[in-house]
């Protein structure tokens, strides 16, 4: 148990009307596998939920309790105040921790003397809730965070939760806490200010989840999105708050900025540089003989005058501009100076000081540098520069002669940012169907180490590619991989997909159950009140539950299938993909008036859309001995899907049975002008060509696909038989060409009569 004068851990939840969940999330905390913490609730002006702390009975548990709602940071900083804990965490109040949480965390504390925080990775937990019962129903489960620390990225964007970190209580002390004045992305204000000081760790486990609601998040960072204005202001509040020198972790930079003119002109170009320079530089804004008082100055700025990093100083006169610089560096603490006039184009190079810091860590030598970015250049000046202060004080002393050197240079982009460069990349190859391209690069991300997200994260892009090129040994071992390490239940999802992929359908149904079962979902859960609902995109149980059905119908198991079906269609019910899986099963259990009466309520316009719909139409007509209908239906099928695999058999027996031989070239032919390897297609095309009495084209195809495929046994057959007809009937060969490259014409008939006028169908 926690020593009540000094635990190791202090663990802070703030709480605003959400009672039904706080009590699950206190109990992750009680169910932590280390027992020395301290849990302070802070009921920030909601119901009061004392009652919710009081079912737990434990005294490491402390409830402060206040009218008043006041925000989350201005709660969390009473909380750190209060704190008796080495170590604090944070949970919030529909959230939860593992069971392993304090103990790897406070480990890699413990064990890392010199970081000032750890943190862990995270499940994100997309779910649905009762109205009348208020339980959640857990419907997916992603990771979507999951980044080593890289301090440039920290500086451009959160990649650490405040849900999965643990920091040492005096280093958020040291930085001032939280920002009281910013409402959203509070734990990216305190983690980006503690980046200036310490160093971070990544612990690649997970070890909590957090909640994203389906439906109505209350969650304060949705709501405050909805004003841009408002949430662009924020953001800047947060890059603009720094905390105390020294900074140990980051060179110093004052930007020196010379103002003709106060206005909105200035404003704007003012946000424009603090949404786009990553690197923390404080604003010094010089009124260099623009007229107005520095409070009038300032009340020109607006908000931005709110800016913690911002400050103005004024002459009364304009000056030259080196003086000007000149007046404002002397008093800089800064190691460099960025100097800045309204010619800046900040969205043409936003990492440019990141660069620029990285070119003079190579090159020791170098004092100053400005950029080769189109628009900033300058005949009399140099400005838009990085300088080094001593050096632009040193050389431009009045009186002296020679001019301070800034060489031009092009810069690249920064460390901190090559894997976002990378991985745009890879997703704009994916865009383009250039798999092979976008699998070397993402191999090649995959094998660094530091700084960059791992396979925890990144086997949401491998897994697709291993699928789509059949390398299923590896998507195999990087699944069963994640899932030892405790990433299960997205993996479990796609373990599933892979043993329908490979035929294996009872492994498949048990990969699906045991992630129904982490996520605590049984079919009797869809029967509440929540269900069913609409919603545009598929959620990964949605997709989950039809591969399992499907699974089942190969196993012959009809009755479960559609159980599964009916699942899947409570999630999406404007879904028609569980209406074809209804109308599989009943076709299945030899029930074609119900398979039928499912196809007749799929919903529009989707349905009619997919070719699977009207090829189970096939099925029933077929089934009912009208071929020359169920034909219709599949030529409808090739017309909706024409480069679909799962058309060409049915549509080949279905015409064959017809002799609709003409009737199934034109769609066969098109599908292979676009599956160049596939034999088997391509032996059906052959097949019909032959029963044309087209031999030439028979034979051509034939041998593509005794190339492609040498045991298929269509094309064995055709390329025998016609091989054979050649050598003993003489012909003339003519060697001719067209649009599709070269042809060969065998004059007269090769196999007349062969099968007295039968046609050929394999």
């Amino acid at each position: 148990m926690a020593s009540p004068l000094h635990p190791k851990v202090t663990a802070l939840i703030s709480t605003f009307n959400r009672p039904k969940y706080l009590e699950e999330a206190i109990g992750s905390i009680v169910a932590q596998t280390m027992e020395d913490w301290e849990l302070i609730v802070l009921n920030d002006g909601g119901v009061d939920v004392a009652d919710v702390v009081a079912k737990f009975a434990d005294p490491r548990i402390l409830y402060v309790p206040d009218e008043v709602n006041k925000g989350a940071a201005i709660r969390f900083n009473q909380g750190l105040n209060m704190a008796k804990g080495d170590y604090v965490v944070y949970l919030g109040d529909d959230d939860t921790f593992y069971p392993n949480h304090f103990e790897v965390l406070s480990k890699a504390l413990d064990e890392n003397p010199e970081i000032g925080m750890a943190y862990s990775d995270l499940y994100a937990v997309s779910s649905v809730a009762d109205g009348k019962t208020g339980k959640r129903h857990i419907l997916d489960k992603q990771m979507l965070v999951s980044r080593d620390f890289n301090r440039e990225f920290m500086f451009h964007y959160n990649h650490v939760l405040h849900v999965s970190l643990m920091h040492r209580r005096e280093a958020a002390l040291r930085v001032g806490g939280f920002d009281e004045e910013v409402k959203v992305l509070i734990e990216w204000s305190l983690n980006r200010r503690m980046a200036f000081i310490y160093d971070f760790l990544h612990v690649e486990i997970p070890t909590g989840e957090y909640h994203m609601p389906v439906f109505k998040s209350d969650r304060i960072s949705v709501r405050e999105r909805r004003n841009k204005e408002s949430y662009n202001h924020n953001l800047r509040r947060i890059r603009c708050n720094l905390p105390e020198l020294p900074w140990p972790k980051v060179e110093t930079v004052d930007l020196l900025y010379l103002v003709d003119h106060w206005g909105e002109k200035l404003n704007n170009h003012l946000k424009e540089i603090i949404d786009n320079f990553d690197h923390p530089m404080r604003i010094k804004l010089i009124g260099n003989g623009a007229g107005l008082s520095i409070p009038e100055a300032r009340k020109s700025l607006k908000e931005l005058a709110e800016l913690k990093n911002v400050s103005i100083t004024s002459t009364h006169q304009k000056l030259d501009p080196v003086t000007a610089y000149r007046r404002v560096a002397k008093f800089s603490q800064a190691k460099y100076l960025f100097l800045v006039t309204p010619a800046l184009q900040a969205t043409k190079a936003p990492r440019r000081i990141f660069s620029a810091m990285e070119i003079f860590k190579r090159n020791p030598e170098m004092k100053s540098l400005r950029w080769s970015v189109p628009g900033e250049e300058h005949t009399v000046t140099q400005f838009e520069c990085l300088i080094e202060r001593d050096y632009f004080m040193k050389e431009t002393k009045p009186n002296r002669k020679r001019a301070c050197a800034v060489p031009a240079v092009t810069t690249s982009p920064p460390k901190g940012f090559v894997f976002d460069l990378m991985y745009t990349d890879f997703k704009n190859r994916l865009n383009a169907n250039e798999h092979d391209k976008a699998r070397e690069i993402l191999e090649r991300i995959l094998l660094e180490r530091v700084g960059y997200p791992h396979i925890q994260f990144l086997i949401a892009d491998l897994f697709p590619l291993c699928l789509a090129s059949g390398d299923y040994s590896r998507a195999e071992r990087e699944l069963t991989s994640l899932i030892d390490r405790g990433y299960k239940v997205d993996n479990l999802m796609r373990l599933a997909h892979l043993r329908l992929t490979q035929k294996r359908y009872a492994d498949c149904v048990e990969a699906g159950q045991r992630a129904m079962d982490e996520m605590k979902l049984t079919p009797e859960d869809f029967e509440s009140d929540c269900f069913p609902f609409k919603i545009p995109l598929e959620l990964n149980c949605f997709k989950l539950f039809l591969r399992m059905a499907d699974a089942l119908l190969e196993m012959r198991d009809y009755g479960q299938a559609a159980r599964f079906y009916h699942m899947a269609s409570k999630l999406k019910s404007d879904s028609h993909k569980p209406f074809l899986g209804f109308a599989k099963a009943y076709l299945g259990a030899g029930q074609l008036d119900r398979a039928e009466v499912a196809l007749s309520k799929i919903p529009q316009p989707a349905g009619p859309e997919d070719p699977e719909t009207h090829r189970l139409l096939a099925v029933i007509c077929r089934k009912r001995k009208n071929l020359p209908l169920a034909f219709e239906c599949l030529q409808k099928a090739f017309e909706k899907g024409p480069l679909d695999e799962k058309n060409v058999e049915p549509f080949y027996f279905t015409g064959a049975g017809l002799g609709r031989w003409r009737d199934m070239v034109d769609p066969l032919k098109h599908f292979v002008q676009h599956n160049e390897n596939n034999a088997s297609a391509i032996a059906r095309l052959s097949a019909v060509h032959f029963n044309l009495g087209e031999n030439s084209l028979a034979y051509a195809e034939a041998k593509k696909a005794m190339e492609l495929d040498p045991k298929n046994p269509i094309a064995r057959s055709i390329s025998e038989r016609l091989g054979k007809m050649a050598e003993e009937e003489p012909s003339i060969l003519t060697i001719g060409q067209n649009e599709d490259g070269l042809t060969l014409d065998l004059s007269g008939e090769l196999m007349p009569d062969l099968l007295d006028g039968t046609p050929l169908v394999w």
